[in-house]
């Protein structure tokens, strides 16, 4: 029988600016105490706060408890343990996530923890964050650092007819439905809303990255996130982000950014796509290790 302590878990319900509430798992190891760095993690497309920690225990949050740091798991919107799925009544997008659940999601836990803070996100989190951060440059002073993973904004630099067929296809049958639906086709565990699939497809024939009313342009609202940020992504993930795109992300974050493409060339023993790059074994044995090391030194650049 095992002897180690179970991590201590507690539920919060974080209501939004607008009128929802978000789910956040707040999961500590036994020895944590006022000084324990805290990460704050943030799950991309269809996903929800299981993509970071299952109910077996296992996950990339897993590597970081063991590491000493105390977990936030995140749910968006509609993402949540009883949350109500999308649907024409509830028809938000992306910037819905930067105006309101990013920014309510960093106050809360910003709140909660007293220690030093990172933000790891994955896949369409991590751009999300991002745009938060730089159109709420007060949030920024809540982290000691960003580490973003998968993450690069759609558009048909890569990916080819495959690319333009799969969003066309995603904004066509969200339009017909009323939302995205990922369960059905076996694309992830929720369905996503209309409004947030259209906005991801007309950003691709120009590699926009903006809000849907084109009056918010979040690449150039970039240049105002001044924390440090590492961005990783897998040598393998040619589809929904790739090296070329990340790099061309960190270019533009500018000196505060780190890019590390991940896989044999530095030292992996495979080369990881946008999920394995965070789940699995190997990536437990292997990236997980690489992330907690750059925010243990990010976190001691910063005086955290």
């Amino acid at each position: 029988m095992s002897t180690t302590a179970e991590p201590v878990r507690t539920v919060h319900r974080v209501p939004t600016s607008d009128g929802q509430a978000l789910h956040v798992e707040q999961v500590a190891p036994p020895t944590a105490d006022d000084r324990s760095p805290g990460v704050l993690l943030l799950p991309g497309l269809f996903s929800d706060t299981r993509f970071f920690l299952g109910p077996d225990g296992r996950g990339p949050a897993a590597a970081l408890l063991a590491e000493g740091h105390i977990c936030y798991l995140a749910a968006f919107r509609g993402h949540g343990p009883g949350d109500p799925g999308p649907g024409r009544s509830a028809d938000w997008n992306v910037d819905t996530y930067v105006r309101h659940d990013v920014p309510d999601l960093l106050r809360a836990v910003g709140a909660l923890h007293p220690g030093p803070l990172f933000l790891l996100a994955h896949s369409m989190a991590g751009y999300v964050a991002l745009a938060a951060l730089a159109t709420r440059p007060e949030l920024q002073q809540r982290l000691a650092a960003v580490v973003t993973v998968a993450s690069a904004v759609n558009d048909y630099s890569d990916g080819g007819i495959r690319k333009r067929a799969h969003l066309t296809f995603a904004a066509a049958v969200s339009r017909l439905l009323g939302r995205f639906p990922a369960r059905a086709l076996r694309q992830g565990r929720h369905d996503e809303p209309a409004g947030l699939m259209r906005q991801l497809a007309a950003w691709a024939p120009r590699g926009a990255f903006r809000s849907a009313d084109g009056n918010t342009d979040y690449w150039a609202q970039l240049a105002a996130v001044t924390l440090p940020v590492l961005v990783v992504v897998g040598a393998a993930d040619t589809f929904h982000a790739s090296p070329a795109r990340a790099r061309r992300l960190a270019d533009h974050l500018g000196e505060a950014a780190e890019l590390r493409v991940l896989g044999r060339s530095t030292g992996l023993g495979w080369d990881p796509g946008h999920v394995d790059i965070l789940r699995g074994a190997r990536a437990d044995a292997e990236v997980m290790p690489r992330l907690t090391a750059w925010m243990r030194a990010a976190a001691s650049r910063g005086g955290a």
